[in-house]
């Protein structure tokens, strides 16, 4: 069956970020991290290609390219997997797509057609050296006019395009010329798309009619001063995320507060209502109506509960953040969680060095968790190697680029990121990048961890299997919503660039051919047999009814992750209402309740729990 996609067409970005300083209280913001030649400006009699041999790959190479940069602030999808069709669909950024324009960058959609893959430009036939890049991609799956489309959109001129299930794409212009930074989802019928209004201000959009005509329906300054301070934008991009029922969704960003070189940032004085921030916006209704807070803060000294003493995060100033939902509605945030570690003398901020964890939030525990990798023979922390700020490429620094993804029934969420490779003995493993005047860079690894009680706890972070010393495994990310392949198994379907050298390619002069990766992930998850699991404490839970079948009682046992009006109501097959068990506010906790059917006949009944956003429903048997 052909499929459809829709494409949208925006401008090329180049990203500044922090170089942080550890002596005193000028933590300075403004700096860019690398002075380099943009992409589209190479002088060809300067560029270096380096000769390598062919790297050994465990996953599947999808296309090469020697512009070996995945992304500016955030990873938006770049693979989706639809399982009606088993198929996975990439949407990477690509040079030379075509040998005969080495300097001519494309983006390009990838997919498997009877086991092979087929890649073709999105972008091909521009002249612009930037011709694409940043992409974005999406999959409807409940819509019944969009389900099964797979859409994209990228920067290059202001277009959007309807892919045709093969080769042809139809184009309808952009409103007002704009976005740059574009990400997009679909949800149901309607699709979302946000920009960084042309680095202006956050803009949000949305077409309700399959792409035909697309309106700005809302910006980030509406939002402020309250619930979400906004005086300028934090990082370029805004990132998106959906259910898999496609009845929630997010945007997520971050926002600069005030001016001068700390930025807004708690520790020095800034209060919550003015501060940088991270924010969401976000819907419980397939994006009928949106409601938006804040939920994190630069600078908030000693903000993740449990964690090294003193640390601030700084999250707008390396703004890698990245969403999912799960069909309950409970939504996951990671984040590059590089920040300071902060001691006050005297109302003097004095920084003690950098630290350098990942961190997760999600709304069910609305507090941030620190994770990182220990090196298993030496027990050194990642996090706390201060090297890493002098030997990071572009804005890898520390354990960067962070994606997540959840399985649709909330159980499993998964964490995947780039970090510094170390060596046996624990230290950073550089090299020089092969440039004509060197520069030391880190080599990079892949890591991850996972939780199978819906993100209240994590195994240990590891070190991608993949991962091996000749290369710099990178910009790995998952598809938002897990595969379920059975009641123990959950697969996450990824994506990777293998780099084979240290540094960023396009803006080194340093050119190698390197792969672009698809490869997938098991999870064994035990199987929650009762409300009693510990994997579901803490956690919105409908069991099955026992015994069922049943006559003429029954029990139904339900737990509630925080205060919620809770409704407990039992239907016939026809949908009319036979007893309501429960309807009432309820704290947090495990509950069980008796039904009795005694005046009900045989057959067959529906029982639907309701609390806040969470909903399911199940069968049950009354047999007389």
């Amino acid at each position: 069956m052909l499929k459809k996609s829709l494409t949208i067409f925006v401008l090329l970005f180049v990203t500044t970020s922090l170089v942080l300083a550890n002596t005193g209280v000028k933590v300075a913001k403004d700096i860019p991290v690398f002075k380099k030649q943009i992409a589209g400006e190479l002088d060809p009699s300067k560029v270096i290609y380096l000769k390598t041999k062919p790297p050994k790959i465990l996953g599947e190479t999808v296309i090469t390219t020697n512009y070996d940069y995945f992304s500016n602030s955030i990873i938006r999808d770049q693979i989706v997997y639809d399982r009606t069709t088993e198929t996975p669909h990439l949407f990477n950024m690509v040079r030379p797509f075509n040998p005969a324009a080495p300097t001519i960058r494309h983006v390009v959609h990838s997919f498997k057609v009877s086991g092979d893959w087929v890649s073709q430009s999105v972008s091909q036939g521009s002249t612009s050296n930037n011709a694409g890049g940043w992409p974005s991609i999406d999959l409807g799956l409940t819509g019944l006019s969009l389900k099964g489309t797979v859409a994209m959109v990228f920067h290059t001129t202001n277009r959007l395009a309807i892919w045709n299930g093969s080769t042809g794409y139809n184009y309808t212009l952009f409103p007002g010329g704009d976005p740059l930074d574009p990400t997009l989802q679909i949800v149901g019928d309607k699709m979302f798309m946000a920009s960084s209004g042309n680095r202006t201000q956050y803009y949000f959009f949305r077409s309700d009619d399959l792409g035909q005509t697309i309106v700005r329906f809302d910006s980030i300054s509406r939002w402020s001063p309250q619930p979400i301070f906004y005086k300028a934008n934090g990082v370029v991009e805004v990132n998106a995320a959906k259910s898999a029922n496609e009845r929630f969704f997010m945007y997520l960003g971050a926002n600069e507060g005030g001016v001068g070189s700390t930025q807004g940032h708690i520790y020095a004085g800034w209060p919550k209502d003015s501060a940088d921030n991270v924010w969401i916006i976000y819907s419980t209704n397939g994006g009928n109506t949106f409601q938006g807070r804040s939920i994190g803060w630069d600078g908030e000294i000693n903000a993740v509960p449990g964690y090294i003493q003193g640390y601030a995060p700084l999250f707008e100033n390396f703004g890698q953040i990245d969403g999912a939902i799960d069909n309950n509605g409970k939504m996951h945030v990671v984040a590059n969680g590089y920040g300071l570690r902060l001691e006050i003398i005297n109302d003097t901020v004095y920084s003690r060095g950098s630290l350098f964890p990942v961190l997760y939030w999600n709304s069910q525990l609305n507090t941030w968790k620190a994770l990182t990798y220990i090196h298993p023979t030496t027990g050194v922390r990642l996090d706390t190697i201060q090297a890493i700020g002098s030997y990071y490429p572009t804005n890898a620094i520390g354990q960067s680029y962070p994606s997540v993804s959840v399985s649709p029934d909330g159980k499993v969420v998964f964490l995947m990121w780039t970090g510094p490779q170390l060596t046996a003995t624990g230290g950073l493993d550089t090299a020089a990048n092969g440039a004509a005047t060197p520069v030391m860079y880190f080599w990079r690894d892949l890591y991850f961890t996972y939780s199978v009680d819906g993100g209240n706890t994590f195994k240990p972070v590891q070190k991608f299997p993949e991962c091996e010393n000749d290369k710099s495994e990178t910009y790995g990310h998952a598809v938002q919503h897990l595969e379920k392949l059975n009641d123990t198994t959950y697969r996450a379907h990824i994506v990777y660039l293998a780099d084979l050298t240290t540094g960023v390619g396009p803006f080194d002069n340093v050119l190698t051919d390197n792969p672009i990766v698809y490869t997938t992930y098991d999870i064994i998850a035990p199987v929650q047999t009762s409300v009693d699991d510990p994997n579901v404490v803490n956690t919105f839970y409908l069991s099955q009814n026992y015994p069922n079948p049943f006559n003429p009682t029954t029990n139904i046992k339900f737990s509630i992750a925080q205060k919620s009006h809770v409704t407990l109501k039992v239907f016939d097959v026809l949908g009319r209402e036979v007893a309501t068990l429960v309807n009432e506010v309820k704290d947090a906790g495990q509950y069980t309740v008796k039904f009795d059917a005694k005046d009900l006949p045989t057959g067959v009944y529906l029982y639907t729990l309701n609390a806040g956003d969470y909903s399911v429903t199940k069968k049950m048997m009354l047999v007389k």
